[in-house]
């Protein structure tokens, strides 16, 4: 299975121009063996077969590096599930710190188990809300970039995520298809949280006929204290 799986990502990364290195494509091969093992047991995927998760998941996430330069930065990954796109991101970028926030523990369990598997020195998983950790002043305002893939309304998300980013930092929600209604939905979200659009980056994921959009905001000042709401105020009714 193992040289199928490589071949498949080292082709589909270089039609994407990234070049993984073997390391690399060992430590994605590892992540894969390990979410089909425990995808039997818990649900963590949809997408099983392996030129699938290696397009929709592990393309899909580090597409990302080729629009934006993660060196040294600190990287906090909302509601990363079963670990996308923080564990990818943090395979190709070894020298960025990420931190994977989930709300389920047992997802972080998996991905404390991938972290150990794969030898990932660069990631720290927390098990938390993120309406919560929002409000933590050791996790506010402390990350130069925050990336999300959850689905959710754009509104919501900058609630949740938005808090998390310093002042000149960057979020980017992983968005499918056309968002330009979401963008206009959620423009008094971004104007309470003192937030707006940098840029919106469309793609296609190689070899397939996914189309894709980084939906890129930047933070502008300090948030209000009152953001995030509590109590699930950010998803029942959004900004």
């Amino acid at each position: 299975m193992g040289e199928k799986l490589k071949e498949i990502l080292k082709g589909g990364a270089l039609a994407a121009d990234i070049d993984l290195t073997d390391s690399q494509l060992d430590k994605f091969e590892k992540f894969y063996e390990h979410l089909i093992e425990k995808n039997k047991v818990m649900n963590l995927t949809a997408i099983t077969d392996e030129r699938d998760v290696v397009y929709k998941h592990f393309i899909d996430s580090i597409a990302l590096i080729k629009k934006i330069n993660f060196d040294g930065k600190k990287v906090i990954d909302v509601g990363t599930g079963a670990g996308f796109p923080g564990i990818p991101l943090a395979i190709v970028t070894d020298n960025a710190e990420f931190v994977l926030m989930d709300s389920l523990n047992k997802r972080i369990k998996f991905l404390n188990e991938v972290i150990e598997i794969c030898d990932l020195k660069n990631v720290t998983t927390i098990h938390a809300r993120a309406e919560e950790l929002g409000r933590d002043t050791e996790y506010r305002e402390k990350f130069d970039y925050c990336v999300s893939r959850a689905v959710a309304n754009m509104s919501t998300l900058l609630e949740y995520c938005i808090p998390f980013v310093r002042v000149g930092g960057v979020f980017v929600s992983y968005k499918s298809g056309d968002v330009t209604e979401e963008i206009e939905l959620s423009k008094n979200a971004q104007k309470q949280l003192f937030c707006r659009i940098k840029d919106v980056i469309g793609f296609s994921i190689p070899n397939t006929d996914i189309s894709r959009s980084f939906v890129v905001f930047e933070k502008k000042k300090e948030l209000n204290k009152k953001y995030p709401r509590q109590g699930g105020k950010p998803k029942k009714s959004p900004l």
